[in-house]
């Protein structure tokens, strides 16, 4: 009786899965739009760079508080519950950017929207206790590389309709204007947070044990802060070169939001096919997780850097397609391995601490404002660099420590001692 039990929850969570995929579809849709287009936005109201760089910086600080408040909560109430609670901000913040314009409103709304960030094709797909319910759903590491590779490839291939949206943006100028074309879109998005949020009600959750810790067991503590360490220089790198790239491509060659939306597109369009290749690499024999989260972090770095010495804007928009690539690749391994040493009392705390860490370190776009009225192309040649190297250090921080006891080596027995074989 019990066997069928869990045989009828296990097939439930699977079945169910499918609104999981619904909601990070919509939310992908919505957040990436907003995201993308959020600098460009500013930039229309007559903000200057380094105002938006230091408006990005308010707006990840108070992205990165809710973060760790929902992921801790998760722990307590149910990683669903938490992803309910936390999509109704979004749903609020898109609501008010789409009905006010002053700057006050438009910095409050952002940092509920969590919109403030890299415009990635896998934005959205993540929230707080997103990652802690599937690693709590699914024990089996392959199982759960295979359920976060299914969930960035439906949220990155629903990612080029954010691209799109932005591209449909500059095609309806001439009927709305600048502004108010912006204002419609943001009105659809908040309609497709809506669609997630009635989405997630329907996700299943299976029971796991209660939390008997305050924060978190001390071997999570550990394995979380060796996360984080390698994390750090990653995420102060992507600070740096990315939330601002929008404004890059625009100033250095001198294109529209149209031909910015296409090419974001395109790039998500690569993060999509490549999360559904990492799919069938996963059950491959020479299959690593750590390898490929290390070695493909350490590639999008090196696509960075030539992409700051790029020319021209078709070439740059070439590296930029190869890295959405590799990232898209490199994540679902990466996300399972941040999880490998973590107790199942604490994914939430701990993938909200490892988020916090993260967004924080990315508080580093402030600077990246700074650095684009000094040289354009600084801000993707400083961030590509942190990110080659922080390749490296995630491999060196997160591989298995071989213990050796002083007495556990085995010497050959003496020669009178052997036993001769027959």
């Amino acid at each position: 009786m019990e066997a069928t039990t869990n045989k009828m929850r296990y097939r439930d969570k699977d079945e169910a899965f499918k609104f999981f995929l619904i909601s990070r579809a919509t939310r992908s849709i919505a957040l990436v739009f907003v995201t993308l287009s959020l600098p460009l936005y500013m930039l229309y109201l007559h903000y200057q760079i380094l105002d938006i760089g230091i408006i990005y910086f308010a707006i990840i600080a108070v992205n990165a508080l809710f973060s760790m408040l929902l992921g801790a909560l998760g722990d307590r109430v149910g990683y669903k519950n938490a992803l309910i609670i936390g999509e109704t901000l979004p749903l609020v913040g898109l609501t008010l950017l789409a009905s006010y314009t002053n700057i006050t409103t438009v910095v409050i709304a952002a940092a509920l929207s969590g919109v403030a960030g890299v415009a990635g094709g896998i934005r959205g797909t993540f929230s707080p206790g997103s990652t802690a319910l599937i690693v709590s759903n699914w024990k089996n590491e392959k199982r759960r590389v295979d359920k976060l590779a299914k969930t960035i490839y439906v949220g990155s291939a629903s990612a080029i309709l954010g691209g799109l949206m932005l591209y449909l943006k500059g095609a309806a100028l001439g009927a709305f204007g600048e502004i108010n074309s912006f204002r419609i879109l943001f009105g659809v998005s908040a309609f497709l947070i809506l669609i997630s949020l009635i989405s997630l009600f329907f996700v299943v959750e299976v029971r796991r044990p209660k939390k008997t810790t305050i924060v978190m067991k001390i071997g999570s503590l550990k394995y979380s802060f060796r996360v984080i360490a390698s994390n750090v220089l990653n995420g102060f790198g992507i600070g740096i070169a990315l939330p601002l790239l929008p404004i890059f491509f625009v100033l250095k060659y001198g294109v529209n939001t149209g031909e910015i939306g296409a090419i974001y597109t395109i790039s998500y369009a690569a993060t999509a096919l490549a999360a559904y290749f990492a799919i069938g690499r996963i059950h491959s024999k020479k299959f690593s997780a750590l390898l490929t989260a290390s070695y493909t972090r350490v590639l999008q770095g090196l696509m960075l850097l030539l992409l700051a010495f790029s020319p021209f804007f078709a070439l740059a928009s070439v590296l930029f397609v190869i890295r959405s690539f590799v990232a898209g690749f490199g994540s679902p391994s990466r996300s399972a391995v941040n999880m490998r040493g973590i107790n199942d009392q604490d994914y939430g705390t701990a993938s909200s601490v490892m988020g916090l860490a993260n967004r924080l370190s990315q508080t580093s776009s402030g600077l990246s404002g700074y650095l684009m009225e000094l040289s354009l192309s600084s801000p993707a040649l400083i961030g590509g660099a942190m990110q080659m190297v922080s390749g490296f250090i995630y491999l060196r921080l997160l591989s298995p420590k071989k213990r050796i006891r002083k007495n556990a080596i085995s010497l050959p027995a003496p020669a009178s001692n052997r036993r001769e074989k027959p």
